[in-house]
């Protein structure tokens, strides 16, 4: 769908970084969507992907990162847009103490990456587009993602954390160089999701 539709958004959305003048809203905690605001939540979601165009391939957007302060995000378990999944008011719970470590790179922090533990396997629950439940069991680069998309809707960047390794670079092709090597790694821990649950 987003595909699609992301061309309807003629300008070009920008991405709130964390020096910027709208960084406020990168560390406030979301407001949900109710469920008489799911056509806003998918007006938010084709924002997002549009937004997220000119950088695919890409793992995920936040809301907060183009300037909106709803709990929505979007993301893909394997940098595919095509695997791309609308997120509305999610939770999780950590299915073992597993964690795995691994730099993660935001299109709202410049010229920095973060290391960050995440656990490895999560069980996942959020509202789809149509107002559904949605229960997935999540592993490895899917799993981090959604923790680093979810870490966003609490107004908390990667860099910020308190257990975050953090790692500067003198110029945006430094930072892409080291991103290339970053996501051979990642991409050995694609997994697709798998739904365990979605009720009416």
């Amino acid at each position: 769908m987003f595909l699609s539709q992301a061309s309807a958004f003629s300008e070009n959305i920008k991405i709130v970084t964390v020096d910027s003048l709208e960084k406020e809203v990168l560390r406030q905690k979301t407001e949900e969507i109710y469920e008489d605001e799911l056509p806003l939540a998918k007006e938010i979601a084709e924002k997002l992907f549009a937004a997220l165009q000119p950088l695919l391939p890409a793992a995920g957007l936040a809301a907060p990162q183009i300037g909106i302060s709803k709990s929505v995000f979007i993301f893909s378990f394997d940098r595919d847009p095509k695997n791309f999944e609308v997120v509305i008011n999610p939770q999780f719970v950590p299915m073992s103490d597993e964690l795995i470590e691994g730099w993660e790179s935001c299109f709202s922090v410049l010229l920095q990456m973060a290391k960050v533990p995440r656990y490895q396997t999560i069980k996942a629950t959020f509202l789809n587009l149509n107002g559904e439940k949605v229960e997935k069991v999540l592993e490895g680069f899917a799993a981090k993602v959604f923790q680093h998309e979810y870490d966003h809707l609490q107004g908390v960047e990667n860099i910020d954390r308190k257990d975050s390794l953090v790692k500067s670079f003198e110029s945006r092709e430094e930072l892409i160089a080291y991103l290339q090597e970053v996501k051979k790694e990642d991409s050995t821990r694609y997994v697709k999701p798998i739904q365990t649950e979605k009720n009416l």
